[in-house]
């Protein structure tokens, strides 16, 4: 008969379609989540001072829900949850403190400081470094990206600062190691 050469292939596709059909709903993830659109991020400098000036700004982790009371100085994660509400610009960023500019200088030599927006690195086009004199004489640097304009939705923003070498800040030492802050930021207007 004809058939009978016919018969081990058609043998062969229905168990390939049978094995198929297993694995596929396994490799189709069940709860698909869209990555929410990322915010307008300042990309001149300038606009943020201004705004930072203007005090028409929120910084991201007077958002959050914790206040950390624990000695800062030592490396680790602290984790925030962070709720926005209403329309005005957020800033997100990293600031750094010393008794003077030459100590900062120092400092900032052995630091690298990056900020992340759902696990991508923000880039030296959004992220300013901004100097500044506290009123308490402190000398800063904050490394920060202004953001506006969110959508609904949820997003994990991470500051992290690493030290190479231990630093004095000429108040405390500070060990070498990594310096992070991770921010769960749920936007609900």
């Amino acid at each position: 008969m004809i058939t009978r050469g016919y018969m081990p292939k058609v043998v062969i596709m229905i168990s390939g379609l049978l094995l198929m059909s297993c694995l596929l709903p396994g490799m189709i993830p069940l709860n698909q989540k869209q990555a929410a659109p990322m915010p307008t991020m300042e990309k001149d400098a300038d606009k943020v001072i201004e705004a930072l000036n203007g005090k028409n700004y929120v910084r991201l982790e007077a958002l959050a829900q914790e206040q950390y009371t624990e000695d800062l100085s030592k490396p680790g994660t602290r984790t925030f949850t962070v709720k926005i509400t209403d329309e005005k610009p957020t800033y997100f960023g990293y600031g750094w403190c010393t008794t003077t500019e030459e100590i900062l200088k120092q400092n900032v030599e052995h630091m690298k400081v990056k900020l992340y927006f759902n696990e991508d690195v923000l880039g030296n086009d959004v992220v300013h470094p901004l100097s500044i004199t506290r009123s308490d004489g402190l000398i800063c640097v904050d490394f920060g990206a202004l953001m506006s304009e969110w959508t609904n939705g949820e997003y994990k923003l991470k500051a992290v600062a690493t030290f190479a070498d231990k630093i004095n800040d000429g108040i405390a030492d500070y060990p070498a190691g990594d310096y992070v802050f991770e921010y769960n930021v749920t936007v609900q207007k």
